[in-house]
């Protein structure tokens, strides 16, 4: 999963970008009884998430916004596990959607952590 572009961008806010198109990608491809509830939350959880990892590079609430961050990446978790209980993703899918998942966490969890959000924060 790479990025053409974002150059300048946190590394975290690329990598949520990578995992929001390979998700997109897939979530296309649920089975029809689940591509409407299932496939539709995590596609519009994962855009709120990638729109929140912008707005956390701002000046503004960082601290409020990785919070919500952080508390959408545990339930994106929960909707992938979710998605391969029934069918929706095979395993192998799943381990490279949950590695792409730690690793924004751990990137988020970081960016928590830091004393003072820059914007640069987590520059790749």
């Amino acid at each position: 999963m790479g990025s053409s572009s974002g150059e300048g961008e946190p590394r975290v806010v690329i990598c949520l970008y990578d995992l929001t198109l390979w998700f997109l990608k897939h979530t296309n491809r649920f089975p029809k009884n689940w591509r409407l509830t299932l496939g539709d939350r995590i596609d519009r959880l994962l855009l709120d998430m990638l729109a929140l990892a912008h707005q956390a590079r701002m000046p503004s609430d960082k601290r409020g916004q990785l919070q919500k961050l952080s508390e959408g990446l545990e339930l994106l978790r929960a909707l992938t596990r979710l998605s391969v209980d029934l069918k929706c993703l095979q395993g192998r899918q799943y381990e490279c959607a949950a590695k792409q998942i730690d690793e924004i966490g751990r990137q988020i969890g970081g960016w928590i952590k830091q004393p003072r959000v820059g914007v640069g924060a987590l520059g790749g």
